[in-house]
């Protein structure tokens, strides 16, 4: 069998991995068309800290960190520039990836021909064709392509080395907001607006509560209750994040080492920006993509940043305040697009090939060995470790470990309406949105490999997989590690474990009569 992998990145690394595991000494060959392995993080500025914590976004077969947070907060809990991509580079030799690796190689069109899959390849400028039986699309979603401007006014996705300039940044995700607070440093000496079509959610890097990652309060305990009561108390907690900072920085005192701003004005005014991304931003807290830069909201309050609106017309000239009640006269020097991510299937397939046809967002409902990896995005979370997951789900599909259902076409169709009605303010034939481990968790239940008390067999474990930070560490696979998931801490106060863990109790009850009910209704 010939088995073509599409990119050499973190998705694509780890599901040629698991290939190499079930199809040894079959003819496995990974396009990627830089030169390394390092994937879109992988050579980040110092100050740029988007990508996810370490503890999270590492792969289970792979561990190189617990979840021991250091006891100062400089951000060492955290991918930070160039140190995901030397995890990269680190997991490609431990596992041998490389010789299976063709750098320099493009993918261009593919399509099925006579049972197989015909990809048309560019290597250094020359074409050439190559069939396979199977395909695994690994190039995830690419930066979206600037849109036309004035020639008068140079766009460019890259900020190094303006200074001394007035800058325009497009867009309201991690990297436009890094890119902003970047350039408003005091020593570029620029002039820097941000500009927004709506409001964003802005999540904190560190937990109120805590003072450790967000990821690390986020557990199975927390997850098992629904989502619209977790977005119900989500909202009012985070109003209150916000609106009673000084009072949470008293109780909890890392909050005045790690954020408080000693100036008043300047925390009023990082208070009321942030109270008014919130409002403004379009879906529930858990039905919209987070922003986990929070830094840039210091550059608002401190004045060095301003956030506008939109442009008023195509000519980048004129822009609406972010209230939408005026227009102000801008003329950047320079315009900095980052606006987000869009699919390339079409491009790639003649547009043939859609998000929308694969069966939990990687694997085609009607042709034949065609898989995505990495299109999925959490909407709090890493995409790394959905990779993995959906990596050993669609090896194992190519293996015959596991089977689709034999009505995907009806059982699909259901799930992508619901995800279409879920994420109503997100363009889901763009991007295949997901809650980070509810996905993995269906992933995990269709190859048989979630955690169960029944499973574990130890109170203990069950415990430590219901409390610690939520990671693919927790399903049984070849590389579940029980000494190791029993080692890791606890972060969620106990207080809130109690309140939490009572709450499940008072409703089992009523999940019962549920169940009971829906067995009757439903034989």
């Amino acid at each position: 069998m010939r088995i073509a992998v599409v990119g050499a990145g973190c998705s694509g690394l780890v599901t040629l991995k698991y290939l190499l595991d079930l199809f040894p000494g079959n003819d496995i060959v990974c396009f990627e068309k830089s030169g390394s392995v390092r994937g879109v993080w992988g050579d980040q500025r110092p100050d740029f800290v988007s990508t996810s914590t370490k503890y999270t976004t590492q792969f289970s077969c792979f561990r190189k960190w617990d979840s021991g947070v250091t006891s100062e907060r400089n951000y060492e809990e955290f991918y930070r520039g160039s140190e995901f991509g030397d995890y990269l580079e680190e997991f490609a030799a431990h596992f041998n990836l490389k010789k299976r690796i063709r750098f320099g190689v493009e993918l261009r069109h593919l399509e099925r021909v006579d049972g197989a899959w015909s990809l048309r390849l560019d290597e250094g400028g020359s074409e050439n064709r190559q069939d396979f039986d199977a395909v695994f699309i690994c190039t995830g979603l690419a930066n979206q392509k600037a849109p036309l401007v004035s020639s008068t006014i140079p766009a460019t996705d890259n900020p190094e080395g303006v200074r001394n300039a007035t800058v325009v940044v497009v867009g309201g995700g991690e990297s436009a907001s890094d890119v902003a607070n970047y350039l408003a440093k005091p020593e570029h000496n620029n002039t820097v607006y941000l500009s927004l079509r709506s409001g964003i959610r802005v999540s904190p890097r560190y937990h109120p509560i805590r003072g450790v990652p967000s990821d690390f309060l986020r557990n199975r305990l927390l997850l098992s209750f629904g989502k619209g009561a977790r977005n119900w108390v989500g909202e009012r907690f985070v109003t209150f994040r916000i609106r009673f900072d000084r009072l949470l920085a008293r109780w909890f005192p890392h909050l005045q080492r790690a954020r408080m701003n000693p100036d008043d004005q300047a925390r009023a005014l990082r208070r009321e920006w942030d109270l008014k991304l919130k409002a403004r931003a379009k879906g529930g807290l858990f039905n919209v993509f987070h922003n986990k830069s929070d830094d840039f909201l210091d550059a608002v309050a401190e004045k060095r940043l301003r956030i506008i609106g939109p442009p008023v017309d195509e000519h980048w000239r004129g822009y609406y305040d972010f209230e939408r009640e005026s227009t102000l006269q801008i003329t950047p020097d320079v315009l900095v697009f980052s606006t987000g991510y869009h699919s390339r299937l079409g491009d790639l397939s003649g547009g043939r090939i859609h998000l929308k046809d694969f069966f939990l967002g990687c694997a085609h409902i009607d042709l034949p060995n065609l898989f995505l990896v990495g299109f999925a995005r959490p909407i709090i979370g890493n995409i790394p470790s959905i990779s993995e997951m959906q990596a050993m789900y669609t090896a194992g599909l190519l293996a015959g470990r596991y089977k689709l259902p034999a009505d995907i076409k009806q059982k699909h169709g259901h799930a992508w309406k619901a995800l279409c009605e879920e994420y109503l303010a997100i363009n889901t034939e763009n991007v295949y949105p997901v809650e980070h481990f509810t996905y993995c968790d269906i992933l995990a239940r269709e190859m048989g490999i979630m955690p169960t008390l029944s499973s574990v067999r130890s109170l203990r474990t069950w415990s430590k997989i219901m409390l610690t930070p939520i990671s693919t560490f927790h399903y049984l696979d070849e590389y579940f590690d029980r000494h190791l998931l029993e080692s890791q801490k606890v972060y969620m106060p106990v207080v809130l474990v109690a309140l939490l863990g009572f709450l499940r109790l008072l409703g089992l009850p009523f999940r019962w009569a549920a169940s009971f009910l829906r067995r009757e209704t439903y034989p």
